[in-house]
């Protein structure tokens, strides 16, 4: 994430977020994470919402995970999972599987 875009605290919940995430994921295949949380991490008002996409997507292939955005009638979430080796789709950006 572009750190000029970061506000107060964000770094911190970014690194809670990850320990939560990495925590669900040694107990089950996915961790889902509500917009609320996501908010706090990578508040979309900064940017464009394809560019706030793309930073959830980059932090989770840092941390080896996929991401995989949903939006619908309870808002916004993100299915977080380990990803499986050579699991590339055709742009060359990671997915889950």
């Amino acid at each position: 994430m572009n750190e000029s875009k970061r506000t107060g605290d964000d770094s911190s919940f970014l690194k809670m977020l990850g320990k939560r995430i990495a925590a669900q994921l040694e107990k089950r295949p996915f961790c889902v994470v509500f917009e609320d949380d996501l908010k706090r991490c990578w508040p979309n008002s900064l940017t464009h919402q394809e560019e706030w996409k793309s930073e959830i997507h980059r932090f989770a292939e840092s941390q080896g995970w996929s991401a995989t955005i949903l939006e619908g009638v309870f808002g916004t979430r993100a299915i977080f999972q380990r990803l499986e080796s050579g699991a590339v789709d055709h742009e060359g950006s990671t997915r889950w599987r």
